[in-house]
C-alpha cells in the first residue's frame, strides 16, 4: 500500500494518478474538510494528527512500502516527523512539493515577526489569507485593522474569534477564487495590505496577488519553510515514474 500524506488537492489529484497504476492508496488527513474532499473520491482515508509513534504504528500494521508526502508546503511538522520516521523504519520517502511562483512587486518574509513589524508601519485594513491557526499572532497589535478570510468550518471561525476578531472581520469562503472574487472582496473591506503564504499556484497565489496588484495593494508573502528531502518533485509524472521504479526494486 502507498500511504499519501494528503489534505490539499495536489494530494487528491496525486493520488488518483497513484490508484490508476494499479496501487493501493491510503490517504491521511488532519482536518474534516480535508477528508471530506478526499472522500469525493473513494479513497481509503484516515483523519488523525499522527505523531511520530502514530506513524510507526501506521507504517507496521498497514504494510506501507512507500510514503508520498503531499501535505501542504507549510506542513513543516508533519513533513520532518514523516521523514525521521521512513529513515528510521526504512521507507521509502517520496516528496511532492508545489512549484514555487514569484510575485512580481511583492515584499517577501522568512517569518511572521518580520512581517508584522513591518505591516505596523503603514496603515489601512490587512487581508489575512494565510488560515486560522496563526491569526492569532496578529492580535491585538493589528486587530482592528484584520479582515481574515478562512475555510468555512468550525474550528477556522473558533480560532478567529478565540484571538479577538469579530463576525465583520470574518470570511469564510474555501478554495482557490478567481482575480475577480479577490478583487471584488478587497474592494468591499477597504484593504491597503494583503497578506499571503507562499503557497503555490494551486493555493491561489496568483489571483490574490493580481488583484492586489490591480488595485494598487501592496501584497506580503510569507516564505515557505526550507527542508531539506532526500526526494523532491513538482512534476507529478516524475513521482509517479520513481514510485513504479521505486516498488519494482522492493519487489525484486
Amino acid at each position: 500500500m502507498i500511504w499519501i500524506i494528503g489534505g490539499t488537492s495536489d494530494a487528491n489529484r496525486l493520488a488518483e494518478r497513484i490508484r490508476s497504476e494499479g496501487h493501493r492508496v491510503l490517504i491521511s488527513t488532519t482536518t474534516a474538510y480535508g477528508s471530506q474532499l478526499a472522500a469525493l473520491q473513494n479513497f481509503e482515508i484516515m483523519e488523525q494528527q499522527l505523531s511520530e509513534s502514530d506513524m510507526e504504528q501506521l507504517l507496521t500494521d498497514t504494510a506501507i512500502s512507500v510514503v508520498v508526502d503531499a501535505s501542504h508546503p507549510f506542513a513543516e511538522l508533519v513533513s520532518t516527523q514523516a521523514m525521521a520516521v521512513c529513515a528510521r523504519m526504512k521507507r521509502p520517502y517520496l516528496r511532492f512539493e508545489r512549484e514555487q511562483v514569484q510575485i512580481a512587486g511583492a515584499h517577501y518574509y522568512p517569518d511572521y515577526d518580520e512581517l508584522i513589524e513591518t505591516l505596523k508601519q503603514t496603515s489601512g485594513n490587512i487581508l489575512l489569507t494565510i488560515g486560522s491557526k496563526n491569526v492569532h499572532r496578529f492580535c491585538p497589535e493589528l486587530l482592528d485593522r484584520i479582515v481574515a478570510r478562512v475555510l468555512p468550518v468550525s474550528k477556522s471561525l473558533d480560532e478567529c474569534q478565540a484571538a479577538g476578531l469579530l463576525a465583520h472581520q470574518l470570511i469564510a469562503m474555501k478554495g482557490r477564487m478567481r482575480v475577480e472574487t479577490n478583487r471584488a472582496l478587497m474592494e468591499e473591506y477597504l484593504i491597503t495590505q494583503l497578506v499571503c503564504k507562499e503557497s503555490g499556484e494551486a493555493g491561489g497565489l496568483l489571483e490574490k496577488c493580481q488583484a492586489a496588484q490591480e488595485l494598487g495593494i501592496a501584497a506580503h508573502i510569507i516564505s515557505r519553510p526550507r527542508l531539506h528531502y532526500p526526494l523532491v518533485f513538482s512534476d507529478p509524472e516524475a513521482l509517479v515514474q520513481q514510485l513504479n521504479e521505486t516498488l519494482k526494486v522492493l519487489r525484486t
